[in-house]
Parts: C-alpha cells; structure tokens; sequence
C-alpha cells in the first residue's frame, strides 16, 4: 500500500530537491554591474541584507543596510509606498549580503 507512494512521489522530488540543490550550489552568480557598484560603493556586512531603489533610467540608490530581511522588506516596500504617492515609477530591491536578489517590488 505505502511502497507506491514512496516509490512514485516521495523519490521523485527527493531526487528533484538534490538536483536543485547540486545546481544552486554549481551555478554561477552573475551580479549585474550596477549593483557590484552599488556593493563597491558601500560594502556590507556579512549576514546582513541591502534595500535599493532603481529609477526609470536604471539608476540604482541605496536604501539603507538592515540586519534582518524582514526589516529591509519593510523598508522597500515603505518606499515603494511614497513612490506610489508621489507618482513616480521605481522598482523596489532587498539583496543579501552576496548581493543575491532576493526580493522585487514595482511601484
């Protein structure tokens, strides 16, 4: 009775789960050159996470360097909020401190 669930479902995605891992782990990052800038600009520490800000015209600003990353999500997503307001169009980053996106909000 068991072994098909096992054999049919858990197997498959144990399988999948090493296969995403083994890729995450050999892929390489790719950091645009607007944010290696960024992370040049202003180094970070480890552990912590960045908010940015980029315009229209693809300039990217630093929103501030938060230790937690539900602290940076809140302050892009407060941001994007007065962007809303003030009717300007941006989007709204939160990176780790490997400079990984990790979060994307459009106003």
């Amino acid at each position: 009775m068991f072994f098909p669930i096992i054999y049919w479902i858990v197997m498959p995605l144990f399988f999948a789960s090493l296969v995403v891992r083994w890729l995450k782990k050999h892929s390489p990052l790719i950091v645009p050159p607007e944010v290696a800038a960024l992370f040049a600009e202003r180094p970070i520490e480890p552990k912590w996470f960045r908010a940015a800000r980029r315009d229209r015209g693809g300039l990217l600003r630093w929103l501030g360097d938060f230790e937690k990353q539900p602290e940076a999500v809140d302050a892009a997503y407060a941001a994007k909020e007065s962007a809303v307001a003030a009717g300007e169009k941006a989007a709204f980053l939160v990176f780790n401190a490997k400079a990984e996106l990790l979060e994307q909000v459009d106003s």
